[in-house]
């Protein structure tokens, strides 16, 4: 405004504010100076732009760091304490602009707004009155603005409004309910509309210094109610399904219209119980078998979190009972020009609500959403809720690589290429070893351990590893050696996943090299390595005196430590991660997966499986030939038992 008046002009000022700076009002809305709560706007600005600085402040107190930090421990532990860092700063970040938003909705609630953007949208408009002086000024109020009737094109819209995460979530069965008044107007406005009638009061400047204010809405000249809104979005639906991850048609649900406290009471209710139920299941020493569980639920909390959202932003404007009042551009529309009318229409009265719905705006909403509508060709959705059998794309892109040696193809062993881990290899050479007798006492050892065995698992597989493996203190080496290669045909190549040998042929077949990078022992890795012809880096213990000690040699290759030594591998065999591949399981192979071009996240634990989700990795489940999975326990009737005993 300074600059206008400093530029020695008159020109005629325009405005674009919302309707909604009257705040919470009932009844006609006129098209006068906004609500004013007395407040000083300068002051308001001051505030406003200081805000973040006590915050940011805040958000590094010991008291949030320390609550942060357990959090992204509980979520990230077993990937490394650079993973946990970066998670800590991601949730510090995340806590900070929730409560920037907080105190900006409360602020502006508590001042009869419905939200910090119609605050200070009516600031906005206290500061262009007061500066204006002398320059002739109009302001102009749109309501909720959507997609375009006609101009440039039909459907025409640049991100997403008010009215589209609604209707896009009511498609989606998002929100099974929603709160609001479904007798109250809700008023939408095309965009070509607003712009024309933006136009319109550009060509008309007000007679004088006072400013002249346009309500650019349509509940006055059209109404449209919300349930009516609700009932053509149900009616397009039905005709045009979206669809579910499985190719099924998605039901479009009734909407009862409670009120937004009861709805948002009830909503944070199955949140905390879905919150409750997930953080039991990734806790589970179950392994992959509940991942597909976790995913479940961590689907059902986004669509929560996704409701709240949704409920939080929009819903104060379905329970807004006013009709905002046109007279003003009714009056500039009667004095256009017919010629001009047909060239810039904004009058609503124009155009009929099912026709824009069915024809432009709804279309618009699923064409920008890319939502997918079609039922697919070829074979048709079962009815099924089994995985979709995944697809050919890993070995589109060996087969793209082939022939290049510096390619690597990183394997995990326990869980990626073997079900069965540490525990049951040390559990089934131990047993091998030792009288029948000795069995229960030894049984009763490891179950009496295992409580604090998988507490250290969730932590830290790197703990998990020094702690359990000095069990192996004074055992023989050269005995375990002849175990290891005896569980080779015991326990390993009962439980192998026959698409794990079978990538790994591929792999070798297309010229790239084949690295086996565990956390197992030497004596039961090593015997796979050379039956598959592949190189190994695994974990050795120091062994003295012809016994092990139970110390390992290095530190263990879990978490960020995995990542260095695929770091290093790369650097001295001149390897090009960028086009490599790692596969793995587990959360604490994360430093690895995220160093390669290609990361294959095979039977994921609960906690990878959702990291997995969100960055669009590749997920893929393998499985043991029918029949083949026992027990980790030597027969104690077999001839080779009882000779290993006398031995």
């Amino acid at each position: 405004m300074e600059a206008v008046k400093a530029a020695g002009s008159r020109p005629h000022l325009v405005h674009i504010s919302t309707a909604y700076v009257g705040g919470l009002l009932r009844g006609l809305v006129r098209e006068e100076p906004p609500l004013d709560p007395g407040l000083n706007w300068r002051h308001e600005a001051e505030v406003l732009t200081s805000l973040r600085a006590p915050i940011e402040e805040e958000s590094r107190s010991p008291q949030v760091l320390k609550k942060l930090l357990a959090e992204a421990v509980s979520r990230m532990g077993p990937a490394g304490m650079p993973a946990q860092a970066r998670a800590t700063e991601r949730l510090r970040e995340k806590w900070v602009k929730d409560k920037l938003v907080e105190r900006g909705r409360v602020h502006a609630n508590a001042m009869g707004f419905t939200d910090i953007y119609s605050f200070t949208k009516a600031m906005a408009e206290h500061a262009v009155v007061e500066l204006h002086g002398d320059v002739p000024l109009s302001i102009v109020r749109p309501s909720i603005i959507e997609s375009a009737f006609a101009e440039p094109f039909p459907g025409w819209l640049e991100g997403f409004r008010m009215a589209e995460p609604l209707i896009l979530a009511f498609g989606r069965n998002i929100l099974r309910d929603f709160s609001g008044l479904p007798d109250a107007l809700l008023d939408i406005i095309p965009a070509d509309f607003v712009v024309n009638t933006v136009l319109a009061v550009a060509a008309n400047p007000p007679p004088d210094d006072k400013p002249k204010i346009y309500h650019a809405a349509s509940g006055s000249r059209n109404p449209l109610r919300f349930r009516q809104m609700t009932e053509q979005a149900s009616e397009y639906y039905t005709a045009n399904p979206l669809r579910d991850r499985y190719g099924q048609a998605i039901g479009t649900p009734s909407w009862t219209f409670p009120t937004r406290s009861e709805l948002a009471t009830r909503a944070r209710t199955a949140l905390r119980l879905t919150e409750a139920a997930q953080w039991i299941v990734e806790r589970l020493p179950l392994g992959a078998s509940v991942s597909e569980l976790s995913d479940d639920l961590n689907e059902e909390r986004e669509r929560l979190d996704r409701g709240l959202n949704l409920i939080q932003l929009y819903g104060v404007y379905t329970e807004v009972d006013c009709i905002f009042d046109t007279r003003n551009v009714t009056a500039l529309w009667e004095k256009t020009p017919a010629a001009e009318r047909a060239v810039f229409p904004f009058d609503p009265a124009l155009y009929d609500w099912s026709d824009y719905f069915q024809r432009v705006h709804f279309p618009t909403v699923v064409r920008m959403s890319r939502a997918e509508t079609a039922s697919r060709k070829g074979r048709q959705p079962t009815g099924s809720t089994a995985p979709r059998a995944e697809p050919s794309s890993v070995r589109s892109l060996i087969e793209r690589r082939t022939g290049r040696s510096d390619v690597l193809a990183v394997f995990d062993v326990d869980g990626t290429l073997v079900e069965t881990n540490v525990v049951e290899y040390f559990f089934w050479m131990r047993l091998r070893a030792q009288p029948l007798d000795d069995w229960p006492a030894f049984m009763a050892q490891m179950a009496r351990e295992a409580p604090r065995w998988l507490y250290l698992e969730r932590r830290s597989r790197a703990e998990f590893q020094r702690s359990f493996y000095r069990e192996y203190d004074g055992l023989d080496y050269e005995i375990m050696r002849r175990l290891g290669r005896e569980a080779l045909n015991a326990v390993t190549l009962r439980r192998i996943y026959p698409e794990g040998m079978r990538r790994i042929r591929e792999h070798k077949r297309a010229g790239h090299r084949v690295l086996l990078l565990t956390g197992a022992l030497d004596v039961v890795v090593e015997p796979l390595g050379e039956l598959l012809d592949v190189e190994v880096d695994c974990a050795h213990l120091l062994v003295k005196d012809g016994r092990m000690t139970g110390d390992l040699q290095a530190p263990p290759p879990a978490g960020e430590a995995r990542g260095a030594l695929l770091e290093e591998y790369a650097s001295r065999n001149g390897i090009a991660l960028a086009d490599s591949f790692a596969y793995a399981d587990s959360l604490s192979d994360l430093p690895m997966l995220e160093l390669v071009g290609t990361p294959v996240v095979v039977n994921p634990d609960a906690r990878l499986s959702q990291v997995g989700g969100q960055r669009g990795w590749r997920v893929e489940r393998w499985r043991m030939a029918p029949g083949n999975w026992r027990l980790p326990m030597p027969d104690p009737r077999s001839p080779e038992y009882r000779e290993a005993v006398r031995r």
